[in-house]
């Protein structure tokens, strides 16, 4: 089986985070009035408790969830604020190169670059510039994985002890992410997280502007070819999955745009959380364990 894992991978300490807005709007990042969010912490932190049961139903169910709208997390303003505020970001030379790692059955590992996807990793550091940005993260960790650890469909031992985030861009002209799983080594690499959550910044998004993501799945007849589920990545439409069982790609983004159009740039905004319970990352006895080995069997 070959596994892909992609660049920014780093274990991050949210020392920023323990704090609140006491770290986040530290003179240490401006020497000037400190800068306010937009986002409505109280609304967000709402909509997140009142989906809690759902995603957390729908992980157990199906190893993913998706919101049924696009705006349901944050309001159309916020994710054009937060998408405008990436840009910012990218015009101060935040952004690098992607790059990827292809890691063979005998565990020989070959790095290869993503061609037109963009990415960086932003933190507190970040604020005066994209401050929408670093507090959808900020409340994001402090908010959901003890919602998800509370409900009827048991504790998934996910912390905040250590996070990653990254922020990409994939651009138009058909450039694509290649089936992977996020988190395909696990603990034998030192690699806790457990569970990849995705936002869009794609206020504007149009039929036929592409960069689907495809989740695998599985096999529901052996032999057959694999079932695939394409979530459009319009809005501020908000994803997760588990990092270390879910395989998925991007399909090609504006493939009939040119890649020097910038408003048809996809920007997505993900941060991974990790697991104090080791045993469930590469759990074999879990329902997802075998998705890997049939996404990247030749017949799938």
């Amino acid at each position: 089986m070959f596994a892909v894992r992609f660049g920014f991978t780093k274990q991050l300490k949210p020392s920023w985070l323990s704090s609140s807005k006491s770290i986040l709007f530290s003179s240490s990042f401006s020497s000037q009035a400190p800068i306010e969010s937009s986002i409505d912490v109280a609304a967000f932190q709402t909509v997140l408790t009142e989906l809690a049961p759902f995603i957390s139903k729908s992980l157990t169910t199906n190893g993913y969830y998706s919101t049924q709208t696009p705006f349901a997390i944050l309001p159309k303003d916020s994710i054009r604020l937060m998408r405008q505020q990436s840009i910012n970001l990218r015009n101060q030379g935040r952004f690098e190169q992607s790059w990827s790692e292809k890691i063979d059955s005998l565990g020989k590992v070959t790095r290869f670059d993503k061609e037109g996807v963009f990415a960086c990793e932003p933190d507190g550091g970040d604020y005066d510039t994209a401050p929408d940005l670093i507090m959808y993260m900020s409340i994001l960790l402090q908010t959901l994985p003890e919602l998800l650890n509370s409900t009827d469909c048991g504790d998934f031992g996910l912390s905040v002890s250590s996070f990653n985030a990254k922020l990409a861009i994939t651009s138009p002209g058909g450039s694509v992410y290649p089936l992977h799983i996020d988190n395909p080594q696990g603990i034998s690499s030192g690699d806790t997280r457990k569970l990849t959550c995705i936002i869009y910044m794609n206020p504007d998004y149009q039929y036929g502007d592409g960069g689907e993501l495809r989740i695998f799945c599985g096999k529901q007849i052996e032999g057959e070819k694999g079932e695939v589920v394409d979530i459009i990545p319009d809005g501020g439409r908000m994803i997760l999955f588990w990092s270390d069982e879910i395989p998925h790609e991007v399909l090609p983004t504006a493939p009939n745009a040119d890649i020097s159009d910038f408003e048809s740039d996809r920007y997505a905004l993900t941060v991974w959380i990790p697991t104090d319970k080791y045993h469930t990352i590469h759990n074999p006895s879990s329902k997802f364990a075998k998705l890997g080995d049939e996404a990247f069997s030749p017949k799938s």
